[in-house]
């Protein structure tokens, strides 16, 4: 895919952007009509509601208007929803690359900055979409052409430092934008961004065999195997309401409660703060399910459901051939299961009317040689405790980068207000040093 070429986009707010930096200096609270003119005027771009006015920024959302294909535009565009935080034309811009639905509570980096923000919901996801989804088209060089675009456009507002960051799966997004764009932000801060390296990425199960140690490990399989025993008495516990739900993607109800013990030790790590203290070793089985459903947001079979585990991340598993992802290995539990058989299966869940692509290995390759090679001014995040740190990004001394590993915490709690008083300053005197930016990490409550 060929680059947006930035000459293509003429600056057509001149007028309005002159008038605002005008008034900027003589009024201490932002002025509606100014950032409202700059945003009428920019091309593609459509404001639909004003969300909230406080006295140092204007939130806003937007939407852009994008190709389908940026390659060939005559196919036709869909909308993508962007929300602005709006807090000065002369202040950076932080870029938000989700990996899945848009938000609009900004960030760390935009609140150490006190900046600009845009958080970009990522290609057909949520409302991110055309009337038609046309599969070919959900790739990673269309969704960072994406960000290219809205880079490009808000650059006639926003002349300053431009700054990418993300979490997770909008962290990897981050990464995969600078290798198509690598000019575009002048620092990435990816938050627990896995970057597979493969469709079977082994470091999962090395860091299942090793976490916690040799008793813990025993310990997590134990209550595995536990419940595949008494799986029988356990599906007939299944709340009514997961009951109702639909498992067409992962086969049946019983598919789903194989594919939840499977995974506990990958979300034991990922995204709850148990102990070796809080799994069950006795013989009650409820106290078994108890623990289930407190990693599984209060479901035992409800999170591999289609509405939960398909209509949500579908883009997200569909495009999992090119960046990799994780699977589920059989063979430990093959005794005792009932449902899966066959080849180990991706944790990735697809509907049977959208079939997987072949992985295709030569994409993260490219990508992670580069990154490894030529990330320069990228700031990693990652959590002690995290199974996707297993897959962090590991790059050459050569390159201008720095990782930082907060200890004991997970997927959900990574990030700089977690981390130590020296690592917090290390962290901000990195971010200073690549940008020249001066972050305020007191302003992280």
């Amino acid at each position: 895919m060929k680059p947006i070429n930035r000459g293509m986009l003429v600056p057509k707010i001149l007028v309005a952007l002159l008038l605002s930096f005008c008034f900027a200096g003589a009024q201490a609270q932002i002025d509606d009509l100014h950032i409202d003119s700059a945003l009428a005027a920019l091309p593609d771009v459509k404001v639909i509601a004003k969300v909230k006015h406080l006295p140092d920024r204007l939130d806003y959302q937007l939407t852009v208007k994008q190709p389908i294909d940026h390659n060939n535009p005559s196919i036709g565009y869909f909308y993508q929803q962007v929300h602005l935080i709006h807090r000065g034309f002369d202040k950076p811009v932080v870029m938000e690359t989700e990996g899945y639905n848009g938000r609009s509570g900004g960030n760390e980096v935009e609140k150490m900055l006190h900046c600009n923000n845009l958080d970009v919901e990522f290609r057909f996801f949520n409302k991110s979409k055309p009337d038609s989804l046309q599969w070919q088209y959900a790739t990673f060089e269309q969704a960072t052409a994406d960000l290219h675009h809205i880079n490009q456009v808000f650059h006639q507002l926003y002349a300053n430092k431009w700054i990418s960051t993300g979490i997770s799966r909008g962290g990897e997004t981050t990464l995969i934008y600078r290798y198509f764009y690598p000019d575009d932000v002048a620092l990435s801060v990816p938050y627990v961004a896995p970057m597979p390296n493969d469709i079977e990425d082994k470091r999962v199960y090395t860091f299942q065999d090793t976490a916690g140690g040799a008793e813990m490990v025993k310990k997590i399989k134990h209550f595995q195997q536990f419940l595949l025993q008494h799986e029988a008495e356990a599906l007939a516990k299944v709340p009514e309401h997961e009951k109702n739900l639909h498992y067409t993607a992962v086969g049946s109800i019983g598919a789903a409660f194989e594919y939840a013990v499977l995974e506990y030790p990958f979300a034991f790590w990922q995204t709850t703060v148990y102990t070796d203290k809080d799994v069950p070793t006795g013989d009650n089985l409820d106290d078994y399910l108890a623990q289930l459903k407190g990693t599984f947001n209060g479901h035992i079979v409800g999170d591999f459901s289609d509405e939960d585990a398909v209509n949500g991340f579908l883009p997200h598993a569909y495009m999992t051939y090119q960046m990799g992802y994780y699977k589920y290995r059989l063979k430990p539990f093959k005794a005792y299961l009932h449902y899966l058989s066959g080849e180990n299966p991706s944790a990735a869940f697809l509907p049977p009317a959208l079939p997987r692509k072949e992985y295709d290995p030569s994409f993260d390759r490219k990508v992670n040689k580069w990154v490894a090679e030529h990330g320069n001014n990228i700031l990693y995040i990652y959590g002690g405790r995290d199974t996707w740190t297993a897959c962090k990004m590991v790059y050459s001394d050569k390159v201008n980068a720095k990782t930082f590993i907060v200890p004991g915490a997970n997927h959900y709690v990574a990030r700089v207000k977690m981390m130590s008083p020296q690592m917090k300053q290390d962290f901000a005197a990195s971010l200073e040093s690549m940008t020249g930016l001066k972050p305020d990490v007191s302003a992280l409550k």
